[in-house]
């Protein structure tokens, strides 16, 4: 007799979002880096136009994430998610096809909206829902896995187009999304409240900050300022995530380095959300965040510091990689450390509506400081918006430790 496996609705939630994040990232967001110069040989567009469809994306993306946060906090994730995975299956056909500038920029809006209907923020609001108290430990553990869709994905991507062109593997790929994604959403993500046991069991509070009502410091503060940290650290990655490969081709690396350096962003995620899984169970999130606002600047000042060669460019990504792991992490628990759960989905959406129109314009941006100044350039605009970013991230962390010392009024 077949013994019968029965999973928890967390573990479940977390294999199912453990699958589908490491393909949606992968298909909508990574490939754009590898496909993007063969879009422009083959249609004669120029890289700018070709770029400024991630532009729209993402300015869908910031349009979209509020309500689709709102819709996941009350209905639960399992229907926005598929039906976002069905739209990007969508969006990612309809690329594929396209042969005329309108039709390439409405697939990107398409793959826009499915992007802020099934990426992180509809993940973690969804996990936050199963997770209750441990939710700081679902997010790291989901991340830990999601980390590996641009080592999977470029190198992937890369043998793909050695035997097909660029048409057919975005064909492909909607086809994946379509037939694996939204099926696993809708029986692995049914909603499920908390149980007493998870609920009664919290998970280390973060440290002299109190984790939800009254926050530490006015909701509209918190907000604004680490949708600072993220504006400012997001335009940077953003961009990166699609002139990564032609950014160190620029300074003089190889296509292959290139490649390998950037699918060594992963491991450098996957490592240092193992390290914060592993040990950083009783680091303030807040400090977490500083710290990975902190790396960014750090990961540009190598190549700058030390010049191109295949190891600089495979040591920026480990560096790099770090940064958005940890800051991927930050993203989904800093909020839910300082305000709590109720309305969780809502304030990630309210956070991402602006972070997202930022880095809407930094691919076209990126690109026309590259033309203009070159790599190097570039790198210190880098450093520039990292040093910004880490700026918004101490004054928030000052503030709501100051708030966190004084006695509340008699």
């Amino acid at each position: 007799m077949t013994p019968h496996i029965t999973l928890s609705p967390l573990r479940r939630a977390l294999l199912t979002l453990g699958v589908t994040q490491v393909i949606n990232w992968g298909a909508l967001y990574y490939t754009l880096a590898m496909i993007g110069p063969r879009i422009s040989a083959e249609t004669g567009w120029s890289p700018t136009f070709v770029s400024s469809g991630f532009t729209v994306a993402m300015i869908t993306m910031g349009l979209v994430s509020p309500f689709a946060g709102k819709t996941v906090d009350q209905h639960g994730g399992a229907w926005v998610m598929a039906i976002g995975s069905v739209i990007g299956a969508l969006g990612l056909a309809l690329l594929g096809l396209a042969h005329t500038p309108a039709v390439y920029l409405l697939a990107w809006a398409i793959i826009g909206l499915a992007m802020g209907t099934c990426l992180y923020d509809s993940a973690f609001a969804s996990l936050s829902q199963v997770a209750g108290n441990q939710t700081r430990k679902a997010i790291s553990l989901l991340t830990l896995v999601a980390g590996f869709a641009s080592t999977v994905f470029w190198p992937l991507t890369l043998f793909a187009l050695s035997y097909f062109d660029w048409r057919t593997v975005m064909l492909a790929y909607a086809a994946t999304i379509l037939i694996v994604c939204a099926p696993l959403h809708l029986v692995g993500l049914r909603k499920h409240r908390p149980s007493p046991e998870q609920s009664a069991a919290p998970e280390t509070p973060p440290v002299e900050i109190p984790p939800h009502s009254p926050p530490a410091i006015p909701e509209k503060t918190a907000l604004i300022l680490f949708a600072l940290v993220l504006a400012g650290y997001g335009f940077v990655a953003n961009a990166m995530s699609v002139h990564f490969i032609s950014f160190f081709s620029g300074l003089g690396v190889s296509e292959h380095d290139a490649v390998l350096a950037g699918a060594l962003i992963g491991p450098g995620q996957v490592g240092a959300r193992l390290v914060e899984l592993l040990f950083g169970r009783r680091l303030n999130p807040l400090f977490l965040g500083l710290v990975a606002v902190i790396l960014l600047p750090i990961s540009f000042v190598i190549p700058l510091a030390f010049g191109a060669s295949a190891g600089v460019a495979m040591t920026f990504g480990l560096v790099y990689g770090a940064s958005n792991g940890l800051m991927t992490i930050a993203r989904g628990i800093v909020p839910h450390a300082l305000f709590g759960p109720v309305g969780y989905g809502r304030r990630l959406g309210l956070i991402s509506a602006p972070t997202m129109i930022v880095k809407a314009a930094s691919p076209a941006i990126f690109a026309w400081i590259m033309h203009v100044t070159g790599p190097n350039g570039a790198m210190i605009g880098a450093v520039i918006l990292g040093i910004f970013a880490s700026i918004a991230m101490i004054t928030l962390a000052l503030l709501a430790f100051r708030a966190a010392r004084t006695p509340p009024a008699p």
